[in-house]
């Protein structure tokens, strides 16, 4: 990957990044750490290849030496870093993987990621707002939504497919919803 392809006005274009993880504490005298994982099932941390780092002026490849879950952990191991303080100089950096090398999904399918910015629209056609984001507040996901109309607060959508959430067009960037706006 040249990563000059990925900078705007020698910034990183963090759009075309996943934020997957962050390294933790250290763990032992040899250079090991907790990375802690914002993947839904770490499985699926273990099955990417390349993961990369922000540095002051460029995304960084870092190669990890392993990565093991231990009980409800993951401890891993970065090549090159072995010990205890020199994983400390480099720090508690977050881990990006290039949104690129995402497995291609089924076209019924999404990552949240992808439905920040896209329109909600409920069943009488009504513009809604923006979704701002993807939070869970116990009970199951919900969108958080930045309203159409300026003065009203953010509306919050619970994320349940077939009842509430209609239907996904990533063509249209847009999300049908069984939902009124006064809800």
């Amino acid at each position: 990957v040249n990563l000059q392809i990925m900078r705007k006005n020698n910034l990183v274009d963090l759009s075309l990044f996943l934020l997957i993880a962050k390294i933790g504490k250290t763990r032992g005298l040899k250079g090991e750490f907790f990375l802690r994982s914002f993947v839904e099932n770490s499985e699926n941390l273990f099955s990417f290849k390349r993961f990369y780092a922000l540095s002051p002026s460029t995304m960084e490849e870092v190669h990890f030496e392993y990565m093991k879950q231990s009980n409800s952990n993951i401890i891993a191991k970065l090549k090159s870093f072995n010990d205890i303080d020199e994983i400390k100089a480099f720090g508690q950096k977050d881990i990006y993987i290039l949104k690129s090398e995402l497995p291609s999904l089924d076209s019924d399918e999404v990552y949240w990621f992808e439905l920040e910015g896209m329109e909600i629209i409920n069943l009488e056609g009504q513009h809604l707002g923006l979704v701002h984001e993807v939070s869970n507040f116990g009970a199951n996901d919900v969108l958080v939504v930045k309203p159409a109309k300026k003065q009203l607060k953010n509306i919050l959508i619970p994320f349940i497919k077939n009842r509430v959430i209609i239907s996904i067009e990533k063509s249209k960037n847009s999300i049908l919803v069984d939902w009124q706006e006064d809800y």
